[in-house]
């Protein structure tokens, strides 16, 4: 009963992240899209992610180590987009500006 329990959990794990990333993703040309965004919580949520792969495969216990191999890399994608929005080190093109404020007001 705990494996199922272990596996559930995991699933709503990585559950919680795949909004933010898929926001982040499609809004990712929108200058002020991603400003909102704690820096902060996205560094820990990424470095959380990387020690519990470790601590899972180290222990065997795989519900704790699987998801977070999706997670680190989804929370290390949100916090890379968060950060080169905030300073602005891609170029925008009209079009992709305007998808993006299209996809901003949905």
């Amino acid at each position: 009963m705990t494996v199922v329990i272990g596996w559930l959990v995991a699933v709503i794990d990585i559950a919680q992240f795949v909004p933010q990333a898929r926001r982040a993703l499609r809004l990712r040309t929108h200058p002020r899209a991603l400003h909102g965004l704690s820096l902060w919580t996205w560094c820990v949520a990424t470095g959380q992610a990387v020690l519990w792969v470790v601590y899972g495969f180290a222990t065997d216990r795989l519900p704790i180590a699987i998801p977070n191999v999706v997670i680190a890399p989804l929370s290390a994608l949100v916090l890379l987009l968060a950060l080169r929005s905030r300073n602005g080190s891609r170029v925008r093109s009209r079009r992709g500006a305007e998808r993006a404020d299209a996809a901003a007001e949905q």
